[in-house]
């Protein structure tokens, strides 16, 4: 049993800060916790580390008759340098990200995508789904009264009533769907591929550093660096580079959620994470675990973080297959299975009734994150006595049983 431990969490690609981040954690915890009638402690959090580099550690202790586990976590924020792309000129965010998803066509990443998980199409194509919606219309208007018309004042009403309508509907689709932080995304995960944006190397070696500072001085028996979607890109770099600089690994585990590594991994110049892969596979055959959601188009379902990049030898990541509807009430996901977005956090929220997968209890429970991958369950004593959701486990799945 864990009775001691320490997790680095690397959030999402959300503007959230460190702080809110915190909480999101807190509440989602003690709901959790009900769920499987334990007892939540959460001490508030530390923020340290400046603007530079933000982190913000709490300790959170979870207890019921048969054990009690101690966690230390520390938030590797990157929040800030996601900000910095939202508050750009709209038509400075609307540009870069259609450039980005020029870049990620024109060198075949799109492709490679569809070929490793096809439905991470539908989350490349949104962006762009939503763009001529907004500009189909336009143009129609526009033709219209050029057509109707004579000379140029039917050129320019045209101009002007398009333009209307085309600043009318994309405002609508950015307040409803979030247009412009989804091409943020794309244009943050093109300079990342690219190294373009020195801020988010040099961030990645402050987490480093942090990570090895605080495992070397830590007597956690069980290390974690737990990452959901483009933050396990981040999470992979920095763990990658505190080993080179010395971190033992004996005491790692590595989990990702809804992962979005493959999105810039895939790419063609991103040759150096592919190769943090490969070293944390093949050279120092670290314990990682990666879940994924079969009705979340951000995530890379069917995929392996190693294989997918033909990385075969070493130790082969074991992936582990989840059903939203199997984790939240019936209203609940019915509620929110039509929106991707609240979906794809879903990883990372509060459970509503047990089952085998919890974000919160795999972090904060006392069973060590190998017996998650072996079994594909958290339900397992002392935190249950059996499976609850026996008949709808989770699925782990390692490389050599088919998942390609």
């Amino acid at each position: 049993m864990i009775e001691k431990r320490l997790v680095f969490l690397f959030p999402g690609f959300e503007p959230l800060r460190a702080e809110a981040q915190v909480e999101r954690f807190h509440r989602a915890a003690k709901r959790s916790a009900a769920v499987w009638d334990a007892e939540v402690a959460l001490d508030a959090a530390e923020i340290r580390g400046g603007h530079a580099a933000p982190f913000a550690a709490f300790h959170a202790s979870l207890t019921r008759p048969g054990f009690s586990t101690e966690t230390e976590i520390v938030v590797c924020d990157w929040s800030d340098l996601i900000r910095a792309y939202a508050g750009r000129p709209v038509v400075t965010r609307l540009v870069t990200g259609l450039v980005a998803l020029g870049d990620f066509f024109l060198t075949g990443t799109v492709f490679r995508y569809l070929r490793t998980s096809w439905r991470y199409g539908f989350f490349y194509a949104f962006p762009l789904a939503m763009v001529l919606f907004a500009l189909v219309p336009a143009l129609l208007v526009f033709s219209s009264l050029a057509a109707l018309m004579p000379g140029a004042l039917g050129v320019l009403a045209g101009l002007a009533a398009g333009g209307c309508v085309a600043l009318a509907l994309l405002w609508w689709v950015n307040r409803q769907l979030h247009l412009l932080t989804a091409l943020d995304d794309w244009a943050m995960a093109r300079d990342f591929c690219r190294g373009r944006n020195p801020l988010i190397l040099a961030r990645i070696e402050c987490q480093a550093a942090e990570i090895r500072r605080l495992s070397e001085a830590s007597d956690a028996q069980e290390i974690v660096l737990a990452a959901h979607s483009l933050g396990a890109s981040l999470a992979i770099l920095a763990i990658d580079r505190a080993i080179r600089d010395g971190l033992a690994v004996d005491r790692l585990h590595i989990l990702t959620v809804g992962s979005s590594l493959l999105k810039t991994a895939l790419h063609p110049a991103a040759s150096d994470q592919r190769e943090s892969v490969r070293r944390l596979v093949v050279d120092h055959r670290l314990p990682w675990t990666d879940c994924q959601g079969l009705s979340d188009p951000i995530n890379f379902y069917k995929s392996n973080p190693a294989t997918s990049l033909g990385i075969t030898d070493g130790r082969t990541p074991v992936v582990v297959r989840i059903r939203f509807k199997h984790l939240v009430k019936a209203e609940t996901y019915q509620r929110i299975k039509r929106d991707f977005f609240r979906l794809h956090r879903q990883f990372v929220l509060a459970v509503e009734q047990r089952c085998a997968y919890s974000f919160h209890m795999l972090l904060l429970g006392p069973r060590p994150l190998a017996d998650f991958a072996k079994a594909g369950t958290v339900a397992l004593p002392p935190l249950a006595a059996e499976a609850p959701c026996a008949r709808h486990p989770a699925t782990p799945l390692a490389a050599s049983g088919g998942v390609q």
